[in-house]
């Protein structure tokens, strides 16, 4: 069996997705990672900076970029701590919100259009197909990888992935 053609197809799919994905981002005004920043904000209100880097398996210093534009851009504010001072809390602004729901209904639809045509056993015997496929490849310490880990780690960055 030729595996190779079944591959590039994946392979093409998730490229095309995170094009599109990407131009979702962009005409929002935002940068790859930061829409799931924000709702880690929005399901974490009062999260330190450190909470929010370590959930996204990124650097404080790439958090704290990421979150002085989102400042700027009037999606989430911070708060000192009243029982730290040195620390931060972090909360989502109305506008913030906003663009949440926003984010979820462009990611929803263009959900939608990449199934579009298939039956939802369809849907589910392709998510199967991937869960087993990734079964398949993963080694005993993959398994508890989340989506970002295994993202840094595709991109090269493996010295922080196993934190």
């Amino acid at each position: 069996m030729n595996y190779c053609e079944a591959v590039g197809a994946m392979h093409r799919l998730e490229l095309l997705r995170r094009i599109k994905a990407r131009g979702l981002m962009a005409s929002s005004g935002l940068h790859p990672g930061q829409p799931r920043l924000l709702e880690y904000i929005l399901s974490h209100p009062g999260c330190t900076q450190k909470q929010a880097a370590d959930e996204m398996d990124v650097t404080p210093a790439s958090a704290a970029a990421s979150l002085k534009r989102l400042e700027k851009a009037g999606f989430v504010f911070r708060r000192a701590d009243e029982r730290d001072a040195r620390r931060n809390l972090l909360f989502i602004t109305p506008k913030g919100e906003e663009q949440i729901h926003r984010n979820r209904r462009q990611f929803d639809a263009l959900d939608r259009q990449m199934f579009a045509g298939m039956e939802e056993e369809e849907v589910r015997a392709f998510r199967r197909a991937c869960e087993k496929m990734f079964d398949n490849l993963a080694d005993e310490g993959d398994q508890h990888l989340t989506v970002w880990k295994l993202a840094r780690q595709a991109q090269g960055h493996e010295e922080d992935v196993n934190k």
